[in-house]
């Protein structure tokens, strides 16, 4: 059995150009998610409105009442405004519903395209039962007893006119048996042939029918080139009922094939959106506790007794992260047990954020720590001037640093849910 490529129609066509332009959004969303990150890693991050999409600048509305407006000069084209880490987590989860729905359609389309294989294959079952059936008459016509008892008379009349010779006395009787015997052999004869005629009459309309059906592809496929292989890039004159039973059977099994294999994308989608969204939850929870602990910090309410607070409250945030630090890296070892390449890279980039974020954390608490020590030396003396001690003053700085790399968008409210969907995006290129 020959290999048999997929055909492709307008629709599968169409699904693929809108999946390869989903996978490009997608990479360039991942090239975005990983310059907020390194943004983060490297010192301050950009304004909210640089990083998700900033709105036109607006001018003094004053400005407007004393000086005439200036002609609008048309450009081009827009700036093209730089997307953030929020933007990029926001489009990372639309693109992955987008692509979910995509397969969706795919797999309607291809159950269609395998309907219409049924059909075809149908039809090609029926022209050969109907041609095996005329066959099988003909065959049972030409051997029935009639045949046989033609071919008896006919001998026994051949007797009968030598014995005429012999019997002049009996020449009357055997006269007449013979024209009686004649006209019986001549509508014998008849009847055979007309049988003939009728089922051979049929058989050809059926060849017609045959050879029409076998003439040109009974199903268009847009890939012009995959039409033109198999039984149908042989001549018309050698190409048979049983070729094309053996060329849309081969077709069926192919897409049979295809739509197992996108049903188990899809269903590995909907399986991973759920972690996706469990560990844009656990970085979530960490920069909520870091913002807290900054507020708190920098709260003018800090009595001088307190200063093991800041340090009592990184190391509640350093044990928090250490445990959703945990629970990330199990959900990355399940991501690559699953072979889901784009989101284990989705993931890895969020974790090495965290690494990096504790890791400044732990060396400010020990800044923190010398600090808190040194100012006990120093006694009230090394307080600063609203009763906050060395801790305070030394430790800040880190802390904020910390934030930057966990939290690149300082702005987004605790209650505001900006994680992606419940859908995941798999490499199964790379699978095949």
């Amino acid at each position: 059995m020959t290999s048999t490529t997929i055909p492709q129609t307008d629709s599968l066509v169409a699904l693929s150009r809108q999946e390869a332009h989903l996978q490009n959004n997608l990479q360039i969303l991942l090239d975005a998610q990983s310059e907020g990150l390194l943004a983060g890693l490297s010192g301050p991050p950009q304004d909210e409105a640089s990083s998700t999409g900033s709105r036109t600048p607006t001018t003094d509305s004053g400005s407007h009442s004393f000086h005439k407006p200036k002609p609008i000069v048309p450009v081009r084209q827009p700036v093209k405004r730089k997307l953030g880490l929020r933007g990029a987590r926001r489009g990372i989860s639309r693109a992955i519903s987008d692509l979910a729905d995509l397969k969706l359609q795919e797999a309607r389309v291809l159950e269609d395209e395998v309907s219409q294989r049924d059909d075809v294959l149908y039809s090609v079952q029926g022209f050969e039962r109907k041609s095996a059936g005329l066959q099988e008459h003909i065959r049972a016509i030409e051997s029935e007893d009639t045949t046989r008892q033609v071919n008896t008379l006919q001998a026994e009349e051949k007797v009968l006119d030598s014995e005429i010779h012999e019997l002049e006395t009996r020449l009357y009787e055997m006269r007449a048996r013979q024209r009686h015997l004649l006209r019986e052999i001549d509508g014998l004869n008849n009847s055979v042939q007309s049988k003939l005629s009728s089922y051979k009459s049929a058989l050809a309309l059926a060849e017609k029918d045959i050879k029409t059906f076998l003439a040109r592809p009974p199903l268009q496929s847009a890939n012009h080139t995959a039409a033109a292989t198999g039984i149908w890039s042989l001549l018309r004159e050698r190409r048979t009922l049983e070729m094309a039973k053996e060329h849309y059977t081969d077709e069926k099994h192919a897409l049979r094939e295809r739509f197992s294999a996108v049903e188990a994308e899809k269903n590995a989608l909907e399986d991973g959106g759920a972690v996706w969204e469990e560990v844009v939850q656990e970085v979530s929870h960490v920069e909520k506790m870091l913002r807290e602990e900054m507020q708190h910090m920098q709260s003018p309410l800090l009595e001088t007794g307190n200063e093991q607070q800041p340090a009592e409250g990184m190391k509640k945030i350093l044990q928090t992260m250490q445990k959703a630090r945990s629970r990330i890296e199990s959900k990355l070892d399940l991501a690559e047990t699953k072979n889901w390449k784009l989101l284990v890279c989705c993931i890895g980039a969020e974790l090495e954020a965290m690494v990096e974020g504790q890791g400044v954390l732990e060396e400010a608490l020990e800044a923190a720590s010398s600090g808190g020590e040194l100012g006990r030396e120093k006694g009230k003396g090394g307080l600063n001037g609203n009763g906050t001690g060395a801790l305070l003053s030394e430790e800040r700085p880190d802390l904020e640093h910390a934030n930057e790399l966990l939290n690149v968008e300082r702005e987004r409210s605790e209650d505001e849910d900006d994680g992606p969907g419940p859908e995941l995006l798999i490499s199964h290129h790379d699978d095949e």
